[in-house]
């Protein structure tokens, strides 16, 4: 199977990605990882394929809402491991989320495993929604934020 590069794989984020948080809860705490998503059609699911084989994470069909769309694919890696070494490989070369992926390489230094409050939860998110709509927003900004709030 061919391999993909990882500047081909920074412009499918940039153009189709998604980089956000989950948050889970054990027990009744919450815990917070990354997740990055890249939704494609039908045509395009080879590519989708060919990301599950080499960097793991799983793939997901998507049925259309409306009958004139195709079907979609959507491509996910969730938790610290597997997203922050594929974001390692590819955030030099991202242009649009390139903040985001630095924010979400920083969370697995700073807060991975810690238990979150609904605060910091709304913060993160308000946060990595701020960076998609102003891509020069600086990850550090928001990491100063967020260790601010951790501190309290």
């Amino acid at each position: 199977m061919k391999r993909l590069s990882w500047k081909y794989l920074a412009g499918l984020i940039d153009g189709e990605g998604c980089l956000d948080v989950q948050v889970n809860r054990v027990n009744g705490v919450q815990y917070i990882r990354p997740r990055l998503r890249i939704n494609m059609c039908t045509p395009a699911k080879e590519v989708l394929d060919m990301c599950v084989t080499n960097f793991g994470g799983h793939l997901t069909q998507r049925t259309p809402k409306n009958e004139n769309w195709d079907i979609s694919f959507s491509w996910e890696l969730v938790g610290y491991r597997l997203t922050c070494m594929f974001l390692r490989n590819v955030v030099n070369h991202l242009y649009i989320k390139q903040e985001q992926a630095r924010f979400l390489l920083w969370m697995e230094t700073s807060i991975k495993g810690e238990q979150i409050s609904e605060d910091i939860k709304r913060a993160i998110r308000d946060e990595l929604t701020a960076m998609k709509r102003d891509p020069h927003r600086l990850s550090e900004k928001a990491a100063e934020r967020i260790t601010a709030l951790l501190k309290r």
